[in-house]
């Protein structure tokens, strides 16, 4: 495989809180977190995300009540992307060259203040609707600089048997303050208001830049430029990068699953609602409660996958998990009762933290650590680029069919993929860490 190795224990957690696990140690999340710079990373990640989605529920309804405009809602989510595919690869760099422990206490500082900014122009009447734009842009970057950083930085808070606990574990946090964050804030906000929800957000974000600051100043630092060389500039830094994702074979075989199961994944979230409405015959509850059914799912999800070795079953684990979602998607076309389509969204759910978790993981034991932030942010841009295209196809399809036809194509897609992947994408169905 091109260049692939897996990364050297970090340098900066010579003396880990707990002793490492021979190879054949079942996964722990116990081990997981009792390695310090871990435990506060995760922490921190928690307290951040509990902010988060309170906040984004409080957001949409803001805009929603001070301009009367679904168009301006859409607007909102539409910037909070942007940045994922037009500044992330070029955010990897930064996250490679600068350490990544001062990254995630400048950012959260930021990202608190814009907030707390936005909570002043909420209580004094005067949040426009642009100035409202440039704060979530801006808190979009910050997001995504966060995410790619805190990924890249999980190899060097603990061994690489860990790394599957570890991610089940931050995978089980972002689920888990969704679900809760989502339901109080809808409630928080209906009873007092968006005021309190923002400036909450605005407070988590600076608790999380406190508990990272608790981390060792040495934890997350990049490779030192070997003495008397010069340092590359950031347009070789970031063709470095993209070099390493092109000739990976292994990564490339990723990027093409990933970017079918996002094209159909996001054409059936775009049809989320209309399905609950004009499939299932419910209403804003039953599109809630299947939301609320597909974050369970990924909970439990993240609890499995992170108790079993993946170190050498990863790609059937993904192939076959790609199969069952694309079976799943095919039953929500065909379903017509409630109860049933909520069960097939918990088990897309589960499927969803099986996949992702062992992919995640693989990333960043086959990825060197000095590379490792500017590929994550390679990928989740080529990835999460269908993601719009899906959601315009099947919004067309619909349109010109029914909202039940585009789910039955959907999973016939996926299904299709995973039959091919598993056939011709050799590297990723035998690799092993």
């Amino acid at each position: 495989m091109d260049g692939l190795s897996g990364p050297a224990p970090p340098a900066s957690d010579p003396l880990p809180a707990t002793p490492p696990p021979p190879p054949s140690a079942a996964p722990s999340f116990r081990r997981a977190l009792g390695h310090r710079p871990f435990l506060l990373l995760w922490s921190s990640q928690l307290i951040s995300q509990s902010g988060d989605y309170v906040f984004e529920v409080a957001l949409l309804w803001l805009v929603l009540q001070t301009t009367g405009s679904v168009f301006a809602v859409s607007l909102v989510v539409v910037v909070t992307l942007i940045p994922v595919v037009a500044l992330g690869p070029f955010l990897g760099v930064y996250a490679d060259r600068w350490p990544r422990r001062t990254i995630l206490i400048v950012t959260n500082l930021a990202e608190g203040l814009m907030v707390a900014a936005l909570s002043g122009l909420v209580l004094a009447h005067d949040a426009s609707l642009p100035v409202i734009l440039a704060i979530v842009f801006g808190l979009g970057v910050g997001s995504q600089f966060v995410r790619v950083t805190s990924n890249a930085l999980v190899p060097q808070t603990v061994g690489v048997e860990d790394l599957g606990p570890a991610n089940g574990l931050l995978s089980f946090s972002n689920s888990s303050t969704q679900v809760v964050g989502l339901s109080i804030g809808g409630v928080v906000v209906a009873l007092v208001g968006p005021e309190l929800p923002i400036a909450y957000d605005a407070i988590s974000f600076l608790v999380a830049a406190l508990i990272v600051g608790g981390m060792a100043a040495a934890i997350g630092r990049p490779t030192p430029t070997e003495p008397g060389a010069a340092a590359p500039g950031f347009r070789a830094e970031f063709a470095e990068g993209l070099r390493f994702v092109v000739r990976s074979r292994f990564l490339m075989e990723l990027i093409a699953v990933g970017l079918v199961v996002n094209f159909c994944g996001n054409a059936m979230a775009a049809l989320w609602a209309p399905y609950a409405d004009l499939v299932l015959h419910g209403g804003a509850a039953t599109y809630g409660t299947l939301g609320a059914a597909l974050a369970l799912g990924a909970i439990v999800g993240a609890v499995a996958i992170g108790k079993v070795n993946t170190r050498t079953r990863a790609g059937p684990i993904l192939f076959a998990g790609d199969a069952a979602v694309g079976l799943l998607f095919i039953g929500l076309g065909l379903a017509r009762s409630i109860p049933v389509a909520v069960a097939e969204s918990f088990g897309c759910g589960v499927l969803l933290s099986v996949i992702n978790v062992p992919l995640l993981t693989l990333v960043q034991a086959k990825v060197p650590a000095r590379l490792l932030g500017r590929v994550m942010a390679v990928l989740m841009a080529l990835i999460l680029a269908a993601a719009p295209v899906g959601a315009f196809f099947a919004g067309s399809l619909a349109e010109a069919t029914s909202v039940a036809f585009v789910f039955l194509v959907c999973g016939s897609i996926v299904l299709a993929m995973a039959g091919v992947g598993w056939a011709f994408a050799r590297e990723v169905r035998t690799i092993t860490y």
